[in-house]
């Protein structure tokens, strides 16, 4: 069946948090046969320095331009020797989260996938970090990875269920993801809060499809039910119990007086999971062709129980 993740954009800074986000959009795009779209953005801020007298700003932002794409392209020539995966570069100057978010908008892109640096403190509050900077303004799932984090491939998923969250769109999303071995596994956990219980029922049937997919194509999976007042807390309690290694969220930016001083769901998640976050804002319109292959494919092994 072939995956609709056809364009990957990563972007890299050159650091140790950016190459193993690389590391990762490489392996991501030979499974599904993608395009790697390779981006680094020059920082304004960066050119904008106070000059010795005898250097000019168009030198310094030269020499900046120069170093930077001799990095890109030796990235380039790396991955074109070793993986056999086709590559295309982007080098904008700007600010970090606007161009990548242009980039992603201009371009068919099906995935962004971004280092996540450490967030701490009061300035990365109100500041955010570029990841969830990126997610705020672009539309596309992202996929963060800790700067902490460093193994590969992903077997171990937490795939959280909020009230009124729409979950199948989330679910085929996730579907290139899944742990192509037997030791992979999926814990599901259904999240509502005493008051909120009633939500969760429309969410039954799909919940029940996922299920159904999941023992069909002989993915482990555990399902839990459970109440709270804070769901980005314990989705972040789930990750460390659980050993997850992916955790796979609604975006949800709205931002309200009672969770001021502790950030918003996805904020919480996004800045601090010590692993992998994919993330979107809206529901992913998968091609209607390959939602038609999923479909029949589906409701075969439905209707062999």
């Amino acid at each position: 069946m072939k995956s609709f993740l056809q364009n990957i954009l990563v972007a890299t800074d050159f650091s140790k948090t950016g190459n193993h986000a690389l590391e990762i959009a490489v392996e991501l795009c030979q499974k599904n046969e993608a395009v790697l779209h390779l981006l680094h953005v020059v920082e304004s801020r960066y050119i904008i320095a106070s000059p010795g007298p005898e250097i000019s700003l168009p030198d310094i932002a030269s020499e900046i331009d120069s170093e930077a794409r001799t990095k890109l392209y030796n990235i380039y020539e790396t991955i074109m020797r070793s993986s056999g995966i086709a590559v295309q570069i982007h080098m904008p100057t700007g600010i970090p989260y606007d161009e990548i978010c242009k980039a992603a908008d201009e371009m068919p892109i099906d995935l962004i996938i971004i280092g996540k640096h450490g967030a701490s403190g009061f300035r990365d509050f109100f500041m955010g970090t570029t990841a969830y900077s990126v997610i705020k303004n672009t539309t596309k799932p992202v996929l963060t990875i800790p700067e902490s984090y460093a193994k590969s491939g992903f077997e171990k998923i937490l795939f959280p269920v909020r009230p009124k969250q729409e979950i199948k769109e989330k679910f085929d999303y996730m579907k290139p993801f899944l742990p192509s071995t037997n030791s992979g596994e999926i814990h599901i956990a259904v999240l509502a809060k005493d008051s909120m219980e009633e939500d969760l029922l429309g969410n039954k049937d799909k919940l029940y499809d996922i299920l159904c997919f999941l023992k069909e194509n002989h993915i482990q999976h555990t399902k839990e039910f459970y109440t709270c007042d804070n769901f980005a807390a314990k989705v972040l309690e789930l990750a460390s119990l659980q050993a997850a290694d992916l955790i796979v969220i609604n975006a949800s930016l709205d931002y309200k007086w009672t969770q001021f001083f502790v950030g918003p769901y996805t904020q919480q998640v996004v800045n601090h999971a010590k692993v992998p976050v994919l993330s979107f804002r809206q529901a992913i319109n998968v091609p209607k062709e390959i939602q038609k292959e999923e479909d029949a494919a589906f409701l075969k092994k439905a209707n062999s129980l």
